[in-house]
């Protein structure tokens, strides 16, 4: 009975470290700053209806910001990661608690990190809005309040439905 208890235990505690391992595998690769402003400008590109004469100042400008200005464009902070997904048992419980739905925080930066930080957001739009036309920098800062900010769009709370 008691070699069963602990085969029992050294099975869980395996599954455990097992568990933890594929957390780790699930965020993603760290790009190189070049290649997140190549991405960003494909995709500003593509959303905006850049020229190409446009998309070349702006991939040079993504290019000078990248890694300057937070976690959307490659810099500290990285991402946070996914939340982990309830197993949906038949009983009408969700399997989930609160703590398995929260997702893990970021590491905390001091004060005069995130004023330089957004001061390099400030100055990028500033940048970008000289690159765009007023309706392509309409749309680009609605696309930033959609992504909840990031690339110098506002934060705020999300309106509650």
């Amino acid at each position: 009975m008691k070699r069963m208890m602990m085969a029992i235990a050294a099975v869980m505690m395996m599954s455990v470290a097992f568990a933890q391992d594929d957390n780790n595998k699930q965020q993603p690769p760290k790009m190189d700053p070049a290649e997140m402003a190549q991405k960003q400008t494909e995709r500003m590109t593509q959303e905006l209806g850049l020229s190409d004469a446009q998309a070349t100042k702006v991939l040079e400008l993504n290019k000078k910001y990248a890694g300057k200005m937070g976690p959307g464009m490659g810099g500290p902070g990285g991402p946070r990661g996914k939340r982990p997904q309830a197993d949906n048992s038949t009983d009408g419980n969700t399997g989930a608690t609160a703590q398995q739905g929260e997702r893990p925080e970021r590491p905390k930066m001091d004060e005069s990190k995130m004023k330089e930080m957004k001061e390099q957001r400030e100055a990028y739009n500033k940048e970008l809005k000289g690159i765009l036309s007023d309706d392509q920098y309409t749309k680009y800062q609605e696309n930033s309040k959609k992504r909840g900010g990031r690339r110098g769009g506002p934060r705020g709370k999300k309106s509650e439905n």
